[in-house]
C-alpha cells in the first residue's frame, strides 16, 4: 500500500493571504426514501440531476449518510463524532403567536400530553414563542442538555407555568407586520444556535398558519408570500447559511387552504416536511428518520449567479422509486466581502465557538513528545469523505487550512497555529484515505496556560469545518 505523502508549509496567520478564492456555493440536504418511506441511503452523485433556474449543474462535493457502526476509540484519542451514524438534532417550537384563540388551549393540552410520551429526549429541545414574540425555553440547546434523553417525563410543570402567564390576548400594539418580524427572528434565532451542532437540523413548528405582509417597495408581484412578503429573503439566507429545515406542524385546530399553502411554502423554502393532525411521537420519529436517508451537495452556479434575486432549484434522482425532500428555491444574495474574509470569518467562528463542530470528521490521539519536551504528539485522520477533492488526470487534489489552538478552559489564547495543505492524490491513495481517513501527523508544544488544544480543519473549497477539542493534562 502505497504511502499518502503531505507537504505542509508551517506560518504565521498571514498564511490567509494565499488562501484560493472559490466563489459562494450553493449546499443542497435532500432526504431520499423510497414508496415505503424508508430511507435510501445507497445514491451517488451520478443519480442526481439539478438544474438551477435554466441551467444545469455539475456536483462539485457530495457526502452520503453516514450509517455505520461507531469506530471504536484508542486511549487518548479524542473525536468530534461518537456515532457512525449521522447525528440529528430537533428543536420543537411551539409558537403561540400563530396559533389563534380557539386553537391554542388545545395545542396546549396535546403537547402537555404527547412530549411526555416521546420515546427519548436525546438531541431534542422544546421552545415556546409566547404572544410578545418571545423565546421561553423548557429544555434549552446546551452541550449538557444534548445527552439528556429523561427530561420529556419532567416537562409538564415548566411548559405549564409558560402557558399559564400567557394566558392573555395578544397586545394590540403587535400588528402583523411586527407578528411576522418577530416569528422570522425566532427562527432565526434558533437555526444560528442550531449551527453549531452536526448532522441535519430541524425546527418543528406547531403552528395553524403564518401572517404574512408584503414588501411596498415590491410594485409587481405574483401572489406567492415567499417572493413578496417582508424579510423572507432575509430568512431564507439564514436558514440556508445554518443549514436547518423548518418542519411546519399543525397539531390540531382551524386548518384550511391558505395554512396548508402557507406551510407547504415554508417547507420548500427550507427543505422541510409539513405534517399535519398526527401524533407528537409519530412526528419526531419521521423528523428524526430524515437524517437516515439525508446527504449533502455542493455546486457552483458561477459569480454571475449572486444577483439578489430568487432562484428556484429542481432537482431529480435517476433512480425509479425514490422521492427527495429539499429546498426548492434560495435567494441569491451578492456577499460583497472578499473570499478571503469569508474564509476568516468561518475560521473565527471555529476558533470561538463552545463546542466543536462535525461538518468535517476528525479524530486526534495524543502521546508525549521525545526526550520530555513541553507539549504533546498529535496523530490525526480526517474523513476524507467530507472533503472536496477534485480529479483531473487520474489524480485528486484537496486544499485545506489545518490550525492548533491553545486555549483556556472557555477561550483561545494567542495566534493559532496555521498549515496550509495542497494534498495530491494518486488513485491508489485515494482508495486509502476515503477508507482509512487521511493522515497527518504533528508535534505541539504548550504553554503553562493552556488547559485544552482544538484541532480545526477547514476545507478551503467549500468553507466547511471540523473541530476536535481534548485537555492538555
Amino acid at each position: 500500500m502505497s504511502k499518502v505523502v503531505l507537504t505542509l508549509a508551517l506560518a504565521a496567520s498571514g498564511l490567509l493571504a494565499q488562501a484560493p478564492t472559490p466563489g459562494p456555493l450553493v449546499r443542497l440536504y435532500p432526504v431520499a426514501v423510497d414508496a415505503n418511506g424508508q430511507p435510501v441511503t445507497d445514491l451517488t452523485a451520478d443519480d442526481f440531476k439539478i438544474v438551477d433556474q435554466t441551467k444545469a449543474e455539475t456536483i462539485l462535493a457530495f457526502h452520503k449518510p453516514r450509517n455505520e457502526p461507531a469506530a471504536p476509540h484508542d486511549v487518548l484519542e479524542f473525536s468530534n463524532r461518537t456515532s457512525g451514524v449521522t447525528p440529528h438534532t430537533t428543536v420543537i417550537l411551539f409558537d403561540m403567536i400563530n396559533l389563534v384563540d380557539a386553537d391554542r388551549l388545545e395545542n396546549w393540552k396535546a403537547l402537555d400530553k404527547a412530549i411526555p410520551q416521546l420515546e427519548s429526549g436525546e438531541n431534542i429541545y422544546f421552545y415556546v414563542l409566547n404572544l410578545e414574540g418571545v423565546l421561553i425555553p423548557i429544555h434549552a440547546m446546551g452541550p449538557r442538555a444534548a445527552d439528556d434523553k429523561t427530561w420529556p417525563a419532567g416537562v409538564a410543570t415548566a411548559f405549564d407555568k409558560v402557558m399559564k402567564a400567557s394566558s392573555h390576548a395578544r397586545a394590540l400594539q403587535i400588528g402583523a407586520e411586527e407578528q411576522q418580524k418577530r416569528t422570522f427572528k425566532a427562527l432565526e434565532d434558533l437555526a444560528n444556535t442550531l449551527a453549531a451542532f452536526p448532522g441535519r437540523r430541524d425546527i418543528l413548528w406547531v403552528a395553524n398558519g403564518l401572517t404574512t405582509v408584503s414588501d411596498p417597495k415590491l410594485t409587481s408581484c405574483n401572489g406567492d408570500w415567499v417572493e413578496c412578503a417582508l424579510y423572507v429573503p432575509h430568512l431564507a439566507v439564514t436558514l440556508a447559511k445554518d443549514g436547518v429545515a423548518v418542519d411546519p406542524y399543525v397539531l390540531s385546530g382551524n386548518v384550511n387552504a391558505d395554512v396548508n399553502y402557507n406551510m407547504d411554502q415554508m417547507t420548500l423554502l427550507t427543505g422541510g416536511h409539513f405534517y399535519s393532525r398526527q401524533d407528537v411521537r409519530t412526528v419526531v420519529n419521521q423528523v428524526t428518520q430524515g437524517a437516515v436517508g439525508g446527504y449533502s451537495i455542493f455546486y457552483d452556479p458561477g459569480p454571475d449567479n449572486w444577483n439578489n434575486k430568487w432562484h428556484r432549484i429542481h432537482v431529480t434522482c435517476e433512480r425509479k422509486g425514490v422521492k427527495l425532500q429539499l429546498r426548492e428555491r434560495y435567494y441569491a444574495l451578492t456577499d460583497s466581502r472578499p473570499p478571503l474574509e469569508r474564509t476568516k470569518a468561518v475560521l473565527m467562528e471555529a476558533l470561538q465557538s463552545p463546542t466543536d463542530l462535525a461538518e468535517i470528521g476528525l479524530r486526534t490521539k495524543i502521546s508525549l513528545l521525545a526526550d520530555g519536551k513541553p507539549g504533546m504528539h498529535l496523530d490525526i485522520r480526517i474523513d476524507a469523505a467530507d472533503l472536496l477533492l477534485r480529479e483531473q488526470g487520474g489524480k485528486y487534489s484537496g486544499a485545506v487550512y489545518f490550525l492548533i489552538s491553545d486555549r483556556s478552559a472557555t477561550a483561545a489564547l494567542g495566534e493559532p497555529s496555521v498549515l496550509d495543505l495542497h494534498p495530491e492524490l494518486t488513485a491508489e491513495q485515494y482508495k486509502m484515505v476515503m477508507k482509512d481517513g487521511f493522515p497527518l501527523t504533528q508535534d505541539h508544544p504548550t504553554s503553562d496556560a493552556a488547559r485544552e488544544v482544538r484541532v480545526i480543519i477547514l476545507d478551503q473549497n467549500t468553507n466547511t469545518v471540523g473541530s476536535v477539542t481534548f485537555p492538555v493534562k
